[in-house]
């Protein structure tokens, strides 16, 4: 465990946190300093506790945009993947239409060479 020191609007705190993420949690603390300090810049000194709570509630509200903006990408994603899904069952089934025309057409072909055959064969005859 390692102990760091982060400030958040200008007040250093003393925080532990797992080793190797001291950079991280600095990260955050400066993300949330910032929050701090524009609410401070749009309105004023409005007490500590006060910028807190307001911070905390904007990087909710944030949070909770990104939340729905996540369900939102994930339901088209899922109507994305089901469309495809589809599309590959058409494609599977316009080959196998396909596959059996060319069949179709190759057995007709070789009818009509056996007849021809035989045409030529019965013309000789003659």
């Amino acid at each position: 465990m390692a102990d760091i020191q982060v400030e958040i609007d200008g007040r250093k705190y003393r925080m532990a946190c797992e080793d190797g993420q001291e950079g991280h949690v600095r990260g955050l603390a400066d993300r949330f300093s910032a929050y701090v300090e524009d609410l401070k810049s749009e309105f004023g000194e409005a007490g500590d506790v006060r910028l807190t709570v307001m911070a905390a509630l904007t990087v909710m509200d944030d949070m909770k945009a990104l939340e729905d903006e996540l369900k939102n990408v994930q339901g088209a994603l899922e109507q994305l993947s089901a469309k495809s899904n589809s599309l590959i069952t058409d494609r599977d089934q316009l080959e196998e239409n396909f596959a059996n025309q060319v069949m179709m057409i190759a057995e007709r072909v070789e009818t009509l060479a056996k007849q021809l055959e035989l045409d030529e064969e019965q013309d000789l005859q003659k």
